[in-house]
């Protein structure tokens, strides 16, 4: 008679800081840019690491050999890549043994209600599947920060790690989104991946060589003494502490390293004339950022299709969990004094301050995050939009989504369609999730009653697994078949409505070289949602402003020339 046991998490050696110089921390899925930042920035802070590549379809069918059935395929694609990778240590000579010893694996997590709160114990249960029981996994999780589920980090945290892997996050939205819009408008192709490899590589080697402010460093030699002696004290490091995080938020060392990586961006040549239609990608977390086989390599897909493609931030998940907290705290508040305001007014009032003040310090830490996002934006060339207001999206899905729902991108997907159709900031919207994932099975429902209410929504929702990717790619192709349609007469009511004609604000642009520079700040107008059109409309402008200009100067050239010794009479005929 047979028994089945029930998987239950193995005992892991805790990740301790003497191994720091010994463990080699394996980082995946997120994108490259985003990888490659954090591994400068653990690199910075004294850890071995290594950025695993992009998960393809021989992961996803390992990940389904040795993992349960019915996961989402981001699970499948992540474990598999990892044992992959395993493997390849193994050929090159290491044991079992000191795979197990010498690698950890460090990824996002959840505690979320949906199955991404599992992934922690299925990347345990095939990794002991595989023959590597004891492999260990450190875990983001998104809503509690960084924590070693095993037991005690070898992830020694600082205010200078803190704010680079902040920073890093944020770079790495920045610049997935600038390699997007430069690959949809390159003049020499290929391009755009090397730039922003560049850029990588230099961000990259700032986080490994800038020097950070410390009080006792920066302050005058008199008082070094003085400071080194009470470096302990609980005054210093709050002073330090605080003057630390100023620095890096609004001092001058990051903000001037993008301003010279500009020069990088600004010798790339586009051409912004090609009408293409703009398409907003949504969805399941890693669905909507993978770059691989995990969404059928969606993003290269719709270029090659001739499309411009817009990504989703991670600043944006992390703005609406600040969002959501503060939500939540205002109606914890009401049902403080609601419960026991009238038999317990003091605690309750009590209670009622205290998630005030949290709340308020949950708006202020979001407020902050914006606005540091798009101050780097700006330093950067003011590529990027300001992220997504979370607020205006939650009251957009509330009448169809309940916004306070846990679980997944739910209410996200209902608002941000809703949001990018109400002020025309994309022509199409391409929902990407795991197969089967469950919040936005729920949203697709609410999509449905959404696109029948307004016939001229473009929107698409495609399931993403390890096959059905010609289905999924034909599915995409019909949709982007009317989205590129409204691109079109977009572009041509732009041109109907300009002073100028397309050849002369063609000629205009061949005899300008920084109109085809990748840094020249393109003007949007509302309502106008193409980059083409909004081009058009933006050098029409110019051409005008310009022809006002040689008139004028013609003008002066023509008026006749008085001599400066005629006298003022003469002068002042001459004039009549």
């Amino acid at each position: 008679m047979s028994f089945r046991h029930h998987f239950r998490r193995p005992e892991e050696r805790p990740f301790k800081p003497e191994e720091r110089q010994s463990v080699t921390i394996l980082l995946g899925g997120l994108t490259w840019k985003h990888e490659r930042l954090i591994q400068a920035v653990m690199q910075r802070n004294g850890n071995l690491c290594e950025c695993l590549p992009q998960p393809q379809r021989d992961a996803y069918e390992i990940g389904k050999e040795y993992c349960n059935n019915g996961l989402c395929n981001p699970a499948y694609f992540t474990i598999g890549n990892l044992i992959n990778r395993l493997r390849e240590l193994e050929k090159e000579g290491l044991s079992r043994e000191e795979i197990v010893r010498d690698y950890i694996f460090f990824t996002a997590g959840s505690t979320g209600p949906c199955r991404y709160g599992m992934y922690e114990t299925e990347f345990r249960s095939a990794l002991q599947a595989a023959g590597y029981p004891g492999f260990r996994v450190v875990l983001f999780l998104q809503d509690h920060g960084v924590k070693a589920s095993s037991g005690h980090s070898g992830l020694q945290f600082s205010v200078d790690f803190g704010m680079c892997a902040l920073h890093a996050f944020i770079l790495g939205d920045l610049l997935n989104d600038l390699h997007r819009k430069l690959r949809a408008y390159e003049a020499i192709r290929g391009e755009a991946d090397r730039v922003i490899s560049q850029l990588v590589a230099n961000l990259s080697e700032y986080f490994l060589t800038a020097q950070f402010l410390d009080l006792e460093d920066f302050a005058p030699k008199l008082f070094r003494d003085v400071l080194h002696r009470h470096r302990s004290s609980k005054l210093f490091r709050v002073l330090n502490t605080y003057g630390k995080v100023a620095d890096h938020l609004y001092g001058s060392g990051l903000l001037g390293k993008l301003k010279e990586l500009q020069e990088s961006i600004s010798a790339m040549e586009v051409d912004r004339l090609q009408v293409k239609p703009l398409v907003k990608v949504i969805g399941e977390f890693w669905a909507q950022m993978t770059e691989g086989d995990g969404n059928f390599r969606m993003f290269e897909f719709l270029e090659n299709e001739g499309a411009e493609v817009n990504v989703e931030p991670i600043s944006n998940w992390i703005v609406y969990l600040l969002h959501q907290s503060t939500r939540k705290l205002a109606v914890q508040r009401k049902l403080a004094l609601r419960e026991s305001g009238w038999r317990h007014p003091l605690s309750a009032a009590s209670k009622a301050l205290k998630l005030t003040v949290k709340s308020m310090l949950f708006a202020l830490g979001g407020r902050i995050y914006r606005s540091h996002y798009q101050r780097l934006a700006k330093a950067l060339g003011g590529f990027t939009p300001p992220l997504t207001p979370q607020a205006e999206v939650a009251e957009l899905a509330d009448p169809h989504y309940d916004s306070m729902l846990r679980g997944g991108e739910g209410h996200l997907e209902v608002g941000k369609n809703l949001y990018y159709f109400k002020h025309r900031k994309a022509h199409m919207v391409l929902s990407l999730k795991p197969f089967g994932c469950l919040p936005s099975v729920q949203s697709d429902a609410v999509q449905a009653s959404l696109v029948s209410n307004h016939p001229e929504m473009i929107f698409l929702s495609v399931e993403t697994a390890g096959d059905g990717e010609i289905h999924a790619q034909s599915r995409v192709q019909m949709a982007l078949a009317d989205a590129k349609a409204e691109s079109r007469r977009e572009y041509a009511s732009a041109l109907a409505s300009a002073y100028h004609s397309e050849g002369e604000i063609r000629q205009y642009v061949l005899r300008h070289r920084e109109l085809r520079s990748a840094t020249f700040p393109l003007v949007r107008r509302p309502g106008v949602t193409s980059t083409a059109a909004n081009f058009i409309l933006h050098v029409d402008s110019l051409l005008d402003d310009s022809n006002q200009r040689t008139q004028r100067i013609l003008d002066e050239h023509s008026r006749p020339r008085v001599p400066m010794s005629a006298s003022p009479s003469q002068q002042e005929s001459q004039n009549v």
